[in-house]
């Protein structure tokens, strides 16, 4: 038969263990198979033959089972028959959406006009409480009431008043809205908040309080005319901010509150027109001690106020001007979060010494300024320099007359620090010359308020103006994210971090203590091999290391409640502990077992208990991993600003006559800003305009601003994997997540993409099409694929709407409908009858019926949402609504088509369900004969099978189960069916190989997967009409990983036709692997592979894949990455404790205190300077049990200590108190890069037949009498699927490379560090710019100055004090 097929059928008999008893054999199938050759009986060739034989056999296997218990042909017939194919029109779709986000944004724009609108005309007629009418009312006992949003619902907790009111606390009823992200909301009335370093009591911040109270109807009106808003706010220029609909405050009065709407990106762009800006900060030799901190603070707070579409920079100066960034010289860098972070942490350091050179800083300031108005870069618009100094000698009159004067396009702001009588008169001079303002920061409390004074000087023009109220559109953001919370949230996990390995420190030094100092040597001679000691106590084997990281708890792969549960019945049935392996032969398992099972009391008691429980164990866990992950919600916010219609304004001034201090009214020219009215809108939202199911299977919408900034993108990642914000989440460009295929470097822009790139910006009408690497799974999968892009600007806003749709099946839909009316009609079935049982869910995020009042009508989950209005599409009276209805409580909003789909799909797939038998196909004899004849539970049972699945294009998933292998179900994990990675792959699988399945494993560590980890097998459901065809949904399964290597092992055990094989993938010469497209190993000997890259097993191996095309290889960027930059402790032994330097200290903390009381400085503000309030610190950066400092005892390798029901081993390290500190790290944003893999099947194939490729590795070594070998290897494509067999002859001893796929920094080479190419891209100026205004020059208000004499006791303190601290 050589040489010839074959049609004689073969028997393969799958064995399996649960089933087999001695009496009773399992049942036989036929496998179709085809013999292509006879065996070469040469010992050192590879069975090439048999092992394409093996990769046939094996992949037409998998797909019968995968094939019937999907039930694919069943709900392929069903689609074909009914469902037509529609082709995709880009432009008509980009257009149709973007002309939906236009009309919501427009009821955007009216809302927040109307709030605009009453807020001027109510602070004009709203009578004014004084200051004195205040006071009276204080007098006699009268508040003023109104709903304090951090005084709402706080209860006394314990004591005789517990369960009533805090004092001064409101009660609000509220309920639970998902539109208002499911927090209480009371929609009958607004809620104030009022930021910590504000007083609610003064006089304007408590009648802006009473006038806003009527803005209450306005924010309902709103509401009921538009139900899709959000928050609606008004926010005060005096610092309060109203909020509709009322709310809770997620900090209570005296809890730590960062929030100030004043330095909100949509308060910022409100307020006034974009600015360059540049910060002169003094760093003479007078700015020492608390002058230096509240400088710096000015500073840092001013970097607060800035926004992505103002320039900054910050020089230093005493005798030369110097930028705190030096690759920032000469020029002015865009405000986005980047930068900023850059110019801070340039502030972090700095020295004081010279003298002032302030004509030098001046002249510098005014040519940055001047060359960028000149060469028509920056902002173009407002330009300040802002002063921070402890005074000025003169006024330097020359250099603005130079630079500034007559015109004065740049504005002049100076902030004089100190509580010292100085004299501020040339600095105040300054200010008021040059259309400034003048401020006087004394302490760090100031610094806020004194900062935020600006803000109202750069929107008088814009107030002037009156009738122009220019609306603007934010980056999208999140709301409660400020760069000081990042940074303070990741320095907190890195405190818990080292809290807990201080406490493992501990705790290891305390049980080789006791292990040390025991009296008995029974468990000294036990080996790391064993799982339990002389005890009987489970065992833990690990590293120092790793206990000082983790405790006694190891990785996630061994914490889950199926490995707990089979310890459980190992400890309870002992002589079941040991299992067979593939080849038959009884082996004993050695794995240690990471957590105890045995459910044996301790007199610990709770905590010997909490070693077994699952709950405890994943509370243990997160508590070690992450700590606390905050919910972070991305939204854009559309505001305007509101002004004072009063052009004069009456102030009383203190003038001193005949020594006596008299107040006289006088009547002044002003233009005053009120506050920014707005509204949010979540990102979300805007994702619900561009319907998923429209776009279709790995196509997507996104949407860039002005400045090329994604708002919402498929690949934007805002968070790090450990929860936190990312340094630049919100200015992630387009050119950063659209990663073009092309061989050039990193940052090495694409034409096309550029091009796709300016015309969104300029918001033009267009398409392009190019490919692009598009990555999963956490980057460790990678797709290339030519994609279409169609735009569209979005009217009266900077945004642009883009759609990305593949080629090929991404231009076609799948149209399948049921009218429930006609079918009730037709056939009178009830269409709620589709959707028997509980194995059924629908997509979350996507709307098919909802109710416009969500928080007046609730339920418990999607499904029973979609349940209810499928109800009530049955009934008479009902009708679809259009697409903006009149809304009213009662009214709903629905998606006519995807409601009407998702009936289709659930009747299509109805057979899905059934346990039944199926009919028998003549056509397909064999394996798949014999299955149709089993029941479906029957099949799940016989191939190991945990669940069959099958998601559909409405976001349908149903599934049927017979067992739960994770903690988590499958549905849980996959509500979201269709943006699955198994689903998406599916897809892309079908145009390689049609009728085939996608196979994947979890990825490992390499610490292995156990036989309860899952397989999961997904195929694509395809309708094909008129030569079109488009993807119609995905079926899937999942297989227990045992059985599935079975399966594999039983195959590849034996030869084809019962011939006896030399060798086997079940010998010990050969190595077998199943790889998947990517590289990564599906099935292998050693189980601890499976789920890794192939690469880290045999380097050299895939290198020679990859060099004869079977894998291609596809570097992929990360432009969103964060680095984490290591920081050192601090020694405790870095100096000598002597009698002198206790006295130095003694005499430098008198004259301090001394200091500080003739200052009256808050040191609580010193010691934590963002926050004007006390906090608790959670724990200090390492726990001290004693005084005892001492290493202690050192363990040797494999030792035992007990530690509770568990026992560890401690390999062969030393424990020193260096292991006791944690590496610290501070985020850092970078590029990353990694190589990874893509299958190229058609080397596999020659022609239309499967074809192998054969390649052998020299295993010579240098040793002349050593044995001189080659390693050959055989590598075939497993049929219907998409892996790889790969089988290595060991015969030949070689040595081995590993390489891990691994993302790392792109470094930049010295000479170009300080070039950032994104720098240079372009950008589009806002359109509006309101800087000047001709009768401004009326406005007098420029802050005071004052001219007196120092303080000779508080220069000699503070002249002592800095001496001792230069000792």
């Amino acid at each position: 038969m050589s040489g010839t097929p074959s049609s004689e059928l073969h028997c393969t008999v799958l064995s399996r263990r649960e089933t087999m008893t001695s009496t009773k054999l399992v049942f036989l199938f036929s496998v179709a198979v085809i013999s292509l050759g006879t065996v070469r009986t040469a010992e050192a060739d590879l069975p090439h033959v048999e092992i394409s034989n093996w990769a046939i056999r094996f992949g037409a296997q998998m797909w019968e089972i995968g094939k019937q218990v999907t039930r694919i042909r069943e709900i392929k017939e069903r689609y074909q028959s009914e469902a037509k194919i529609e082709q995709v029109d880009g432009f008509a779709m980009v257009k149709e959406m973007a002309e939906e986000m236009e009309n919501m944004m427009g009821d955007k724009i009216e809302a927040i006009k109307r709030i605009m609108d009453a807020a001027e005309q109510l602070s004009v007629s709203h009578p004014r409480l004084s200051r004195q009418d205040l006071y009276e009312m204080r007098q006699r006992a009268e508040t003023i009431e109104y709903y304090n949003a951090k005084r709402l619902n706080m209860y006394h907790k314990s004591g005789p008043k517990a369960g009533e009111l805090l004092d001064n606390h409101k009660e609000l009823i509220m309920s639970n809205s998902q539109h208002f992200g499911n927090v209480g909301v009371n929609t009958s009335v607004s809620a104030v908040h009022v930021p910590t370093n504000v007083f609610d009591g003064g006089p304007d911040v408590m009648n802006g309080i009473l006038w806003s109270e009527q803005l209450d109807r306005i924010f309902m009106t709103n509401y009921e005319s538009d139900p899709s808003l959000t928050w609606q706010y008004f926010g005060s220029s005096t610092g309060f901010m109203r909020q509709y609909p009322a709310t809770k405050w997620g900090q209570g009065e005296w809890e730590p509150d960062l929030f100030d709407c004043r330095l909100r990106p949509w308060y910022l762009q409100a307020a006034a027109s974009p600015k360059d800006m540049i910060i002169l900060v003094d760093t003479s030799g007078s700015m020492t001690g608390v002058r230096k901190e509240i400088a710096k603070h000015v500073v840092l707070t001013l970097l607060d106020t800035l926004s992505e579409n103002d320039f900054i920079n910050i020089y230093k100066f005493s005798e030369v001007p110097v930028p705190v960034v030096p690759c920032f010289k000469d020029k002015l860098v865009q405000a986005n979060l980047e930068n900023v972070r850059e110019l801070r942490n340039g502030m972090m350091e700095s020295e004081t010494s010279d003298i002032a050179n302030f004509t030098s800083a001046f002249t510098t300031a005014f040519e940055i300024l001047a060359k960028y108005n000149r060469t028509t870069q920056g902002s173009q618009c407002n330009q300040a320099i802002m002063l921070v100094t402890d005074g000025a000698p003169v006024g330097y009159r020359e250099i603005f007359e130079k630079y500034n004067w007559p015109h004065k396009p740049v504005r002049v702001f100076t902030y004089v620090i100190g509580r010292e009588i100085i004299d501020t008169a040339a600095t105040n001079w300054m200010a008021c010359a040059n259309k400034g303002y003048f401020a006087r920061v004394t302490s760090l409390a100031e610094v806020r308020e004194q900062v935020l004074k600006y803000i109202p000087v750069l929107s008088r023009p814009m107030v002037m103006y009156q009738k122009d109220h220019p609306v603007i559109w934010t980056s999208a953001y999140i709301d409660i994210a400020e760069p000081k919370l990042s940074d303070w949230l990741w320095e907190i996990r890195e405190r818990r971090k080292q809290r807990d390995r201080s406490l493992n420190y501990r705790a290891l030094l305390r049980l080789i203590s006791e292990r040390n100092n025991a009296q008995s040597d029974d468990t000294s001679n036990v080996t790391g091999n064993n799982t339990r000691d002389a005890s009987g106590r489970p065992t833990i084997s690990m590293t120092v290391e790793q206990y000082l990281t983790y405790g006694n708890l190891v990785n996630e792969e061994r914490l889950n409640a199926h490995r707990i549960k089979q310890e459980r019945e190992e400890a309870a049935n002992p002589a079941n502990n040991q299992q067979h392996n593939r080849q038959g032969k009884s082996v004993t398992s050695t794995t240690p077992n990471p957590v105890s099972s045995v459910p044996t009391k301790h007199p610990d008691g709770p905590r010997a208990e909490a070693l077994v429980k699952p709950d405890t164990l994943k509370a243990w866990l997160k508590r070690i991993e992450t700590r606390t992950k905050p919910k972070f919600l991305m939204a854009i916010s559309v505001a305007t600003p509101v002004y004072d219609r009063k052009n004069f304004s009456n102030i009383i001034e203190k003038i001193l006559i005949n020594d006596i201090w008299e107040e006289k009214t006088r009547t002044v020219r002003t233009a005053n800003l009120l506050g920014v009215a707005g509204t949010d809108i979540p990102v979300t939202e805007l994702k619900k305009r561009t319907p998923a199911y429209k776009l279709g299977v790995n196509g997507y919408s996104f949407i860039v601003n002005n400045n090329g900034f994604v708002l919402h993108h498929p690949d934007h990642r805002p968070l790090d994997a450990d929860g936190l914000l990312k340094p630049n989440y919100n200015t992630v460009d387009l050119s950063e997540v659209e990663l073009v295929d092309s061989d050039g470097g990193p940052r090495e822009n694409d034409t096309y993409l550029m091009t796709m790139r300016r015309e969104m910006i300029e918001r033009r009408e267009g398409e392009t099409s190019f490919k692009v690497r598009v990555h999963h799974d956490g980057m460790r999968r990678v797709s290339v694929r030519r994609q279409r892009y169609y735009y569209r600007g979005l009217k009266g806003t900077p945004y642009s709407l883009g759609l990305a749709l593949p080629d090929g099946y991404g231009h076609f839909r799948v149209v399948a409908e049921t009218e429930v009316k006609r079918l009730m009609a037709d056939h009178n079935i009830n269409v709620s009858s589709f959707f028997s049982g509980k194995n059924w869910k629908i997509h979350p995020d996507w709307i098919y019926c909802r109710y416009n009042y969500d928080h007046l009508k609730s339920f418990d989950s999607p499904e029973a949402q979609v349940m209810h209005f499928v109800d009530r599409t049955q009934r008479e009276r009902w009708r679809w609504n259009s697409k903006h209805p009149r809304p009213s409580h009662d009214s709903a909003r629905c998606d006519k088509h995807l409601m009407q789909s998702l009936i289709f799909d659930a009747q299509a797939t109805e057979v899905f369900d059934k346990n039944i038998s199926l009919s028998i196909d003549r056509q397909d004899p064999g394996l798949g004969m014999l299955m149709a004849l089993l029941a479906r539970h029957a099949m799940f049972k016989l191939f190991g099978i945990s669940v069959a699945f099958v998601a559909t294009r409405s976001g349908l998933l149903r599934w049927q189960d017979i067992s739960t292998i994770d903690d988590k179900h499958f549905s849980e994990a996959n509500l979201n069916a269709i943006d699955q990675t198994w689903y998406k792959r599916a897809v892309d699988q079908y145009s390689v190989e049609p009728d085939s399945f996608v196979y994947s494993v979890p990825f490992s560590t390499g610490t292995g997967i156990t036989n309860e980890s899952v397989v999961t097998a997904s195929h694509a459901i395809f309708v094909e009409k008129g030569g079109y065809k488009a993807p119609a949904a995905v079926v899937g399964l999942q297989y227990k990983n045992s059985a599935f290597r079975e399966t594999f092992f039983n195959i590849t055990s034996g030869c084809t036709g019962g011939v006896q094989c030399r060798r086997t993938c079940s010998s010990g010469d050969l190595s077998c692997y199943v790889v998947d497209n990517h590289g990564y190993i599906v099935i292998s000997k050693e189980e601890r592979d499976t789920g890794r890259f192939f690469g880290e097993i045999d380097w050299l191996v895939m290198d020679s894949l990859i060099h004869y095309g079977v894998f291609k290889r596809v570097r992929i960027y990360d432009y969103q990455a964060v680095c984490k930059d290591m920081q050192g402790h601090r020694s405790a032994a870095n100096f000598i404790l002597t009698p002198l330097r206790y006295m130095k200290w003694f005499v430098q903390w008198m004259v301090g205190r001394a200091t500080w009381l003739i200052l009256q400085t808050q040191i609580a503000h010193l010691m934590n300077p963002d926050w004007a309030w006390a906090m608790e610190q959670e724990q200090a950066d390492y726990h001290n049990e004693d005084n005892d400092e001492s290493p202690g005892p050192t363990p040797t390798g494999g030792e035992f200590m007990a530690d509770g029901d568990i026992s560890i081993i401690v390999h062969d390290e030393a424990v020193t108190m260096d292991n006791a500190y944690a590496n610290k790290t501070r985020p850092r944003p970078c590029d990353q890069q990694a190589d990874l893999y893509v299958l190229q099947p058609e080397k596999l194939f020659k022609g239309d037949k499967p074809d192998s490729v054969k390649g052998k590795q020299n295993c010579n070594s240098n040793n002349l009498g050593a044995r001189q070998c080659e390693r050959h290897y055989s590598t075939h494509k497993i049929p219907h699927s998409n892996l790889l067999l790969l089988v290595i002859d060991t015969t030949c001893r070689c040595e081995t490379q590993k390489q891990k796929i691994e993302m790392e920094e792109v470094r930049v080479n010295e000479s170009l560090f300080c070039e950032r190419p994104q720098e240079n891209l372009y950008r589009l100026r806002p359109s509006v710019c309101l800087s000047y205004h001709p009768e401004e020059e009326e406005i007098k208000q420029c802050g005071k100055g004052s001219l007196q004499l120092p303080s000779l006791l508080l220069m000699t303190t503070t002249m002592i004090y800095s001496i001792l601290k230069a000792i």
